[in-house]
């Protein structure tokens, strides 16, 4: 895993305070590990000044979708599930873009729980490879995952929005984000099926078991089928290639 030298620990630092956000990176993050070693950077500086940024972008992007695409009041005490947090790329700025919500992040590792509560100092709790074993004490007024069923497979996809859409509260929204019919440029071997679905069993998450954890490629097709049999709950909203150009949209409420 990566592992930052003193000058790159400080720029770290100086881009980390100019957004207001703990300057740390736990050394498993394969997000930053992934950017870091990127050769579309130039320099590893833009690298890390990148993963801020975009950070801060994501949740800056949510915000938008809750006020202006879904007329939510921000100025009141609110709940967020915010799942699949890996080491914090999001977490850290939530906080900052949305202050009146109270965030809590969910992610399958240990150790990127450990590194949220103890290092990022946010809410945090450990999620489960079973759909149906995932324990929450609560129900809350959004539940956001951000690139998760990016890599769910199809026999575990629906159960996971079943799982998720059932910790709202009424009037709660489930917002996710899938690799969509623009995604099929980075998996030139993608074959979408009848249903409009592919996935392959390849994935950066080498301690996670890639029949759990792959690349998953959904058309919206496919994501209403699962969703009108798994949660009988019309699409509130959708949006082509949102996010990074090319992961699509989704938002479904719990009315």
């Amino acid at each position: 895993m990566t592992s930052l030298s003193p000058d790159l620990r400080n720029y770290s630092r100086q881009i980390a305070s100019s957004l207001n956000v703990a300057p740390e990176i736990h050394d498993q993050d394969l997000i930053f590990d992934f950017l870091f070693n990127n050769p579309s950077f130039a320099a590893k500086n833009d690298a890390i000044r990148y993963y801020f940024e975009d950070g801060r972008g994501s949740a800056n992007k949510l915000r938008s979708l809750l006020t202006d695409t879904m007329g939510l009041n921000l100025r009141q005490e609110s709940a967020m599930l915010e799942f699949a947090s890996g080491y914090g790329c999001v977490s850290r700025h939530l906080g900052n873009v949305l202050p009146n919500m109270n965030v809590t992040s969910g992610d399958i590792h240990p150790e990127a729980i450990t590194f949220i509560q103890n290092v990022l100092g946010k809410k945090a709790i450990l999620s489960s490879a079973t759909p149906e074993e995932l324990c929450l004490e609560q129900k809350f007024d959004v539940v956001f995952a951000l690139s998760f069923f990016s890599h769910t497979p199809d026999r575990t996809w629906g159960r996971w929005i079943r799982t998720l859409f059932s910790h709202l509260k009424d009037g709660g929204l489930l917002i996710f984000t899938t690799h969509g019919r623009e995604s099929l440029k980075y998996f030139k071997n993608a074959v979408l099926d009848e249903s409009g679905y592919w996935f392959t069993n390849e994935s950066g998450q080498s301690d996670l078991a890639t029949s759990d954890y792959g690349q998953t490629i959904v058309t919206p097709e496919y994501v209403v089928r699962k969703c009108f049999e798994h949660i009988a709950a019309p699409m509130s909203h959708f949006k082509s290639a949102l996010w990074w150009e090319h992961q699509d949209l989704y938002i479904f409420a719990r009315n």
